[in-house]
């Protein structure tokens, strides 16, 4: 089929007004989205003294967010991610831990470690200062329902190597989150995020009745917005 130069020229101006209508939406929409690396240390407390916490451990924590702009410097956020979370616990009394239908006996006075893998959902409010040169400043306060993805278990004296212990741990978590931080200018909509940011349980972790198992963490929020 031929198309005259008129009409050729038609669907030149049709495209060029379809995708400017597009770009203008974008860039009035009232959402931002980032992603986001966060290293971070992570580590238990415990309400009970027979489980004590014994030391911590490093892992990394990633992500999508989305902010909506209710207003020009209020946001509220929600976001997908996975979050390693964990620590070492010390057990004054013989523990069993359950693995994929088989028994793990820790020995009293004995520490395992922990790494416990979830499928993250942060939901909170973010406060943004103007932009102050190019940076512009954040609070960001939040919760973080989390569903278990993973548990692994690390004892040498009772043979656990990374042993899969999900059968002991709680499927729900729920947490808090708090963090400050700085997005930093490129040019247009995209910015580098950097920041600070401490969250905490609010539900326990471990089925073991004989303590709540709570976790901690501090990470590095590193990020690019755009």
């Amino acid at each position: 089929m031929q198309y005259t130069k008129i009409q050729i020229m038609r669907r030149i101006l049709l495209t060029m007004l379809f995708l400017g209508t597009l770009f203008t939406a974008y860039a009035q929409s009232p959402m931002r989205f980032s992603a986001h690396l966060d290293p971070q240390f992570a580590w238990f407390n415990s309400d009970d003294n027979d489980v004590k916490p014994d030391g911590s451990i490093f892992h990394m924590q990633v992500g999508l967010q989305m902010d909506y702009f209710f207003a020009p410097n209020y946001a509220f956020v929600l976001g997908v991610g996975i979050n390693n979370l964990g620590g070492n616990l010390l057990y004054s009394d013989s523990t069993e831990f359950s693995s994929k239908g088989d028994i793990l006996l820790v020995e009293p006075d004995q520490s395992v470690k922990l790494n416990l893998q979830y499928l993250d959902f942060p939901l909170g409010l973010k406060l943004k200062t103007e932009e102050l040169g190019y940076a512009t400043f954040f609070l960001q306060l939040g919760f973080n329902p989390m569903v278990n993805i993973n548990a692994k278990g690390t004892n040498d004296q009772a043979g656990m190597d990374k042993d899969d212990i999900r059968e002991s741990m709680h499927l729900f978590s729920l947490g808090y989150h708090a963090g400050l931080g700085v997005e930093y200018t490129l040019g247009g909509n995209t910015a580098l995020i950097g920041g600070l940011r401490w969250s905490a349980g609010l539900t326990d972790v471990s089925k073991n009745d004989r303590a709540n198992v709570k976790t901690n963490a501090v990470s590095i929020h590193l990020g690019i917005l755009f």
